[in-house]
């Protein structure tokens, strides 16, 4: 395989849209972040079944995973980081998360695995998920096209009425943004604090408090930011949603 340059990409699957140059210098700005060189690494994506054939010979585990990643085996030799395609949009779909931010996440959870990030041992499953929104939210800052539309985010969320609760797909539907992931990596810079934007008062297009884990809390404090508000929440849920939901749409009928 071949190891020009720092990172590779190469499809077993048909080719898709991918924002190579956008992704190598996001992940170079990721690993010096954490002081660290960029890896050189060959990214393959495949299918499911590839995956689990390499998982069973390699590693000896019999199940679907969406990443295994290979140190390679001499100095200086490319990494193999092989991410199912299938399992990421699977996940997307069972998570409620946009497919591009999920493979996102896949390719450098990858890359962390190289850094010394190992979500096998004690912590590390926790490390590793604190490193990945990290990278996101740095995804977020440094490529999106409108380096002022977190300003616009803000704005809108501000005017989410008490007692009522807004989607991201709502928003992101309302500023044209074309994405809700940007709506999530616009609140994701507040870092669960609570002041003039009441980012507790948007939730996924199902109701659930997708993003609580930033407030603190072991994710309760945001529940119970929206109960003190009169929202009813259970498991994670505002429930009805139909009752509780703010349509931004409803601004210019005021």
């Amino acid at each position: 395989m071949s190891s020009q340059g720092k990172i590779g990409f190469h499809f077993q699957v048909e080719e898709f849209h991918l924002r190579k140059a956008g992704i190598v210098q996001w992940l170079d700005r990721v690993a010096v972040g954490l002081g660290k060189k960029l890896p050189r690494i060959d990214y393959v994506f495949c299918t499911d079944d590839y995956l689990m054939d390499l998982n069973r010979k390699f590693l000896q585990h019999d199940y679907y995973t969406d990443v295994v990643t290979f140190p390679g085996d001499d100095p200086g030799e490319a990494a193999e980081c092989y991410i199912s395609v299938d399992r990421v949009r699977e996940n997307a779909h069972k998570f409620n998360q946009d497919e591009e931010a999920e493979l996102l996440r896949v390719i450098v959870h990858g890359m962390l695995h190289l850094l010394g990030y190992d979500d096998q041992q004690p912590g590390g499953r926790e490390r590793m998920r604190e490193a990945e929104d990290e990278a996101l939210a740095l995804y977020g800052r440094a490529l999106m096209s409108s380096k002022h539309y977190f300003d616009w985010v803000y704005d809108l969320v501000r005017q989410i009425p008490r007692g009522r609760v807004c989607t991201y797909g709502a928003i992101a539907d309302y500023l044209a943004l074309g994405s809700a992931r940007m709506v999530g990596w616009a609140l994701n810079q507040l870092k669960g604090t609570v002041g003039d934007v009441p980012a507790h008062r948007v939730v996924n297009v199902r109701g659930e408090l997708s993003g609580r884990m930033m407030f603190g809390d072991a994710g309760e404090r945001m529940a119970h930011l929206l109960r003190e508000e009169g929202v009813c929440v259970e498991g994670h849920r505002v429930v009805p949603m139909e009752k509780y939901f703010w349509n931004p749409r409803e601004i210019e009928t005021q």
